[in-house]
């Protein structure tokens, strides 16, 4: 799993000139001068909240973890479980961010929690993936990554593992079980986008907006910048920044809440670019032309089409306060399956893994339905 060294570590939030001109925009040109004191001292609390983030000491723990399995840039993070007799799960994070958000603190670790209700847990780590030829397109990243890590799964344990994907992750596996329904046990979504046209329209009409600077990118390099992704997710919701920086300069020092923040921003503003072949199809065949929803989207010759999964082996995961990943989105991975299971946390995206009542509201039913039958 990639690691900040704590040795010339440097922090800097993503998109930090976005946030700051979004913030400046959200005044408007008719502001009175008390909104304007106001607007200003709230930027000034945002700064002081970046400064500190930026001078802080705190590092996430590096987890010791064994890779089980690797291909190419590709590993599988095995946690085990100590029971007799475990039953595979599969954890897919999205290519976007590291796959650190699924193990980000020791005592709050989704990973770890899950290890601990009876599973043997592997987590797909993508690696630098510009390295990786195979994930340069999506036929690579799913027939040769994601199904080489499904099969060894399979030829270890000898039957089909249970599989979660978080945001992108869990679109890839709905794209693997389109593909190979028979490789998997139970599957569940988590806020895993699959009509991206659906909800609340921030995300794709930022994505849509930048897709002229995106294609230029990627048409004169084999990747799609970080900072460009960074960028659009700063742009859904600038007041964000504001008042998380803000809340931030506020929390006592050294407790859990203060660890925390730390380690989630450590994350959001750490992953890789994105390969162009990938970064193409997520801008044109997702969010331009919503592909996957109305059936026409395609994988090499292959179409991908989920109505012939069985309903009883899905679960949807649709955190109802998601900007990123609007619920209606998620949702719609079961609009030909009414009978699959859903679960709608009064939550955002983040919070999903990283929220205080994550493991309550999410975790334990999550793993009670990976549990039954």
């Amino acid at each position: 799993m990639q690691q900040n060294s704590p040795d010339g570590f440097e922090r800097r939030p993503a998109a930090l000139s976005i946030y700051l001109g979004a913030a400046a925009l959200m005044l408007g040109p008719d502001a009175d001068d008390a909104a304007r004191q106001k607007h200003g001292k709230a930027m000034a609390s945002m700064l002081s909240g970046i400064r500190k983030y930026q001078d802080h000491g705190y590092r996430r723990p590096l987890p010791n973890v064994e890779s089980r399995w690797q291909a190419g840039t590709v590993r599988l993070l095995f946690y085990p479980s100590s029971i007799p007799n475990p039953q595979p799960l599969l954890i897919i994070p999205s290519m976007i961010n590291g796959s650190e958000i699924l193990d980000i603190l020791p005592d709050r670790s989704f990973t770890r929690w899950m290890v601990a209700q009876g599973f043997d847990v592997y987590l797909l780590d993508w690696g630098r993936m510009v390295d990786d030829p195979a994930l340069h397109t999506m036929d690579g990243v799913i027939d040769d990554r994601v199904m080489g890590a499904v099969n060894f799964l399979h030829d270890t344990y000898g039957h089909a593992p249970h599989a979660i994907g978080y945001c992108m992750g869990g679109t890839l596996l709905a794209i693997a079980a389109a593909l190979y329904p028979d490789k998997f046990n139970k599957m569940a979504f988590l806020s895993a986008p699959w009509d991206f046209h659906a909800g609340n329209p921030r995300m794709a009409a930022q994505v849509v907006a930048g897709a002229a600077s995106a294609l230029q990118m990627i048409e004169s390099g084999p990747t799609l910048p970080m900072d460009w992704v960074q960028k659009v997710f700063a742009a859904v919701n600038p007041q964000q920044a504001l008042t998380k920086f803000a809340s931030f300069l506020e929390m006592a020092a050294d407790t859990p809440q203060e660890q925390m923040f730390i380690a989630v921003e450590d994350w959001l503003n750490g992953g890789h670019d994105l390969p162009s072949g990938v970064a193409r199809v997520c801008i044109m065949d997702w969010y331009g032309h919503n592909r996957p929803v109305n059936g026409s989207w395609r994988v090499g010759d292959r179409t991908v089409g989920l109505d012939h999964l069985d309903a009883s082996k899905m679960m949807v995961v649709a955190a109802m306060r998601d900007l990123l990943v609007p619920p209606e989105s998620a949702l719609s991975l079961c609009k030909d399956h009414p009978d699959a299971a859903i679960l709608r946390p009064d939550c955002g995206h983040i919070s999903l893994m990283a929220g205080r009542n994550a493991m309550e509201t999410v975790w334990a039913p999550l793993a009670a339905w990976l549990k039954t039958g």
